[in-house]
């Protein structure tokens, strides 16, 4: 297969073909009674739910992840910004789940029909927009298949040997479905060792249509607990890669990688316990505090977002 420069060095060190690692097979359930011995005397109010998005809040100021725990967030309407970034992903399993290749513009109306039909949200904000706004967004669409597909080999065509999968919504319940771990991982990578099914095979990775933030490394970090918990085996590397560039931030997955993770979760199921049973949050300003629900009442809050 001929493959463009940026292709074969996104296939050569990004994905890689060197001796993939091996995990203790009793991983996944150290990990398990890591978390679940440490939150198992919480009080929680409901079952409680955590994503990649719940732990960045508690990172970055408590009473936004209070906020976050009371409902208090307004309810999501799409903005251009956001139907870009769901409409590109859309695009991106077009390309790599058809059966024939299409040309960037064709895979962007597909995707558009697609989410229409199946997304409520995104279908009015769709149906909202006039005509030459529709265009101006599939363009977008179109600008961002490019660069995908110039950064990485045809993955259409490498299914037997990369099994690529996109959006892969993964879940992990814990304590008997009182606390629940949850994402959705842009694109994976790799088929599992049937011969050794404690090798890891797999590649994570999340796409990146701006710039980089520093919680981007502990995203990637949550997903491979997540995959850990799913499948019993960790994925061998995580990354984001800004389509933008063509560069990534990747990390290899160790046992540490892991209870890191762990620990970060167990800080925030305890955080979620003592602020439903009434705790005052501790308060952190920043530029966070403009998307807060609270920015206006919130004595702490910068005064710049308020």
């Amino acid at each position: 297969m001929l493959l463009t420069d940026p292709q074969r060095r996104t296939l050569d060190r990004l994905i890689g073909t060197a001796e993939r690692p091996v995990f203790a097979a009793d991983l996944r359930q150290r990990l398990v009674d890591r978390i679940e011995g440490a939150v198992r005397e919480l009080e929680l109010r409901e079952p409680l739910w955590l994503g990649k998005e719940a732990l960045n809040q508690l990172a970055r100021c408590e009473g936004r992840f209070a906020a976050r725990l009371e409902g208090e967030d307004p309810p999501f309407e799409h903005s251009v910004h956001t139907a870009a970034g769901v409409l590109v992903h859309k695009a991106i399993e077009v390309d790599v789940g058809s059966r024939d290749g299409l040309e960037p513009h064709a895979i962007a109306v597909t995707a558009a029909e697609r989410l229409a039909e199946r997304e409520e949200r995104f279908d009015e904000y769709w149906r909202g927009r006039t005509a030459p706004e529709q265009d101006e967004l599939l363009m977008e669409v179109v600008r961002k298949v490019t660069l995908f597909q110039g950064s990485f080999p045809p993955l259409r065509e490498l299914r037997r040997e990369m099994a690529p999968v996109t959006e892969l919504p993964v879940k992990a319940q814990l304590l008997g479905g009182d606390l629940t771990l949850s994402g959705k991982i842009d694109l994976v990578l790799g088929v599992p060792d049937r011969l050794e099914p404690s090798r890891a095979t797999r590649l994570a990775v999340d796409l990146k249509t701006g710039g980089a933030w520093p919680e981007y490394a502990e995203d990637m970090r949550f997903y491979a607990l997540l995959m850990t918990l799913r499948f019993g085996v960790p994925p061998y590397r995580v990354a984001s890669l800004f389509l933008d560039s063509g560069e990534w931030q990747a990390e290899e997955v160790a046992e540490e990688t892991l209870f890191h993770t762990a620990d970060r979760v167990v800080a925030a199921a305890r955080s979620a316990g003592a602020l439903l049973g009434g705790r005052e949050a501790t308060l952190t300003p920043g530029s966070w505090c403009g998307w807060c629900p609270r920015v206006l009442v919130c004595p702490s809050a910068e005064p710049r977002s308020a």
